[in-house]
C-alpha cells in the first residue's frame, strides 16, 4: 500500500464506513449513510456547487420540484451512490429481495420467452449496480457489455469471475483502447450470448466520441453518446429492455423495467434519442438520484467537438471529475 493510497478516502469508506454501517441493519445504517452525505454536502464550496446544479438541471429539463427539499434528499443520496452495491454485501436471497420494490419485472420475462436474448439498457441513474445485484441473485443469464465496476460488493465481483459457464463474464468487460482483434471478439461473443438466451446490460447514457456513436441532446446540450446498445439491437433483432432504478427511503430500491421495443435498421440513432430522452424525463421525476448526471465533468459544458444547443447559454458550476 503506498502512502497516497493511505491517504484516500476510499479504503477508509468502502472497507471501513461501509462494513460497519451493516451492523446497524438496513435502515439504521442507511440513515447513518445519509446523515453523513448531508453533512459533507454542508461544505460550503460543495454546497454551492450542488445548488448551482440543481438549479440548471431543473431548467434543462423543465421540471418544477422544491429546489430545496430536493437539495436535502440529494445530500443524503451522494454517499448512496458511492456505495454502490455495497450496502447489500452480506445479506441473505430473501433479504435482498424484501429491499426491492420490484416494478415490470413481466416485461423482461416476456422478452426472454421470445428466445432472442435481451439488450438491456440502464444508466448512471441512482442505484444502477444494485439492479445488477439483483438480477444476479435472481440467477438470471446476464453479462455485462460495460468497463468492469470498482468497490462493488463481494458478492457481484464473484459473480463476475464464474469460469464454469459457455459465456463467461471476463469475455464481455470493455476496456479503452480495445484492439480490433479484442472488439471483434466482442461482437461475436455478445451475438452468441442473445442466441443462447442471455441478458446483456448496456450503458445508454455514456458520452463518447469515435466510431458506434450517435448525437443526440440531453439536459440541455447536443453531444455524441455510446451507441453500441442500439447498433447491436437492430443488427441481432434482439429486443431492448429500459430498467431504472432509484433508492428508496430505510436502505430500499424502486426497480423498474420497462416495455420492450424492437429497434429496425436505420433506426438506430433515433433509438438514442428516444432512450436519452426518456432518461432525462425519469431524471426530472428524481433529481435526488441524478448524483453522476450533476456532477460528473463528463455531463457537463460542451468541449471541443461538441454542440452547444441552448438558446442562451448559462453559466455551468465547476464538476467534479467522473470516479472510477
Amino acid at each position: 500500500m503506498t502512502f497516497r493510497h493511505f491517504l484516500s478516502w476510499k479504503p477508509l469508506f468502502y472497507g471501513g464506513l461501509l462494513p460497519a454501517l451493516r451492523v446497524f441493519g438496513p435502515k439504521r445504517g442507511d440513515a447513518i449513510l445519509g446523515a453523513f452525505g448531508r453533512v459533507l454536502a454542508a461544505w460550503p464550496v460543495r454546497s454551492q456547487e450542488l445548488n448551482a446544479a440543481l438549479k440548471q438541471m431543473r431548467r434543462d429539463t423543465q421540471a418544477h420540484w422544491d429546489l430545496a427539499q430536493t437539495r436535502t434528499k440529494l445530500d443524503g443520496n451522494i454517499l448512496r451512490f458511492l456505495a454502490r452495491d455495497c450496502p447489500l454485501d452480506g445479506a441473505s436471497d430473501d433479504e435482498v429481495f424484501e429491499r426491492f420494490d420490484v416494478h415490470g419485472f413481466e416485461h423482461l420475462e416476456k422478452a426472454l420467452g421470445q428466445g432472442r436474448g435481451v439488450i438491456l439498457v440502464g444508466s448512471h441513474l441512482g442505484a444502477h449496480l444494485s439492479a445488477t445485484h439483483w438480477l444476479y441473485r435472481r440467477g438470471l443469464p446476464l453479462k455485462m457489455l460495460i468497463q468492469r465496476p470498482q468497490r462493488i460488493s463481494r458478492f457481484q465481483s464473484n459473480a463476475y469471475d464464474i469460469i464454469d459457464d459457455p459465456h463467461p463474464q471476463s469475455g464481455f468487460f470493455l476496456k479503452r483502447n480495445l484492439s480490433p482483434d479484442e472488439a471483434s471478439k466482442r461482437i461475436f461473443r455478445t451475438r452468441t450470448a442473445l442466441r443462447d438466451g442471455q441478458i446483456v446490460y448496456m450503458m445508454g447514457d455514456v458520452p463518447w466520441t469515435g466510431p458506434n456513436t450517435r448525437p443526440a441532446r440531453f439536459l440541455g446540450y447536443r453531444r455524441t453518446f455510446q451507441s453500441l446498445w442500439a447498433e447491436f439491437a437492430a443488427l441481432f433483432r434482439a429486443p431492448v429492455v429500459n430498467v431504472f432504478c432509484t433508492h428508496l427511503p430505510g436502505g430500499r430500491y424502486k426497480l423498474t423495467f420497462e416495455p420492450a421495443g424492437m429497434i429496425r435498421r436505420g433506426d438506430e440513432g433515433e433509438a438514442v434519442e428516444r432512450y436519452l430522452s426518456r432518461l432525462e424525463a425519469e431524471i426530472a421525476a428524481h433529481p435526488a438520484d441524478a448524483v453522476a448526471h450533476l456532477l460528473w465533468s463528463c455531463y457537463g459544458p460542451p468541449k471541443d467537438g461538441e454542440t452547444n444547443i441552448r438558446r442562451r447559454p448559462t453559466k455551468r458550476p465547476a464538476r467534479i471529475t467522473q470516479p472510477l
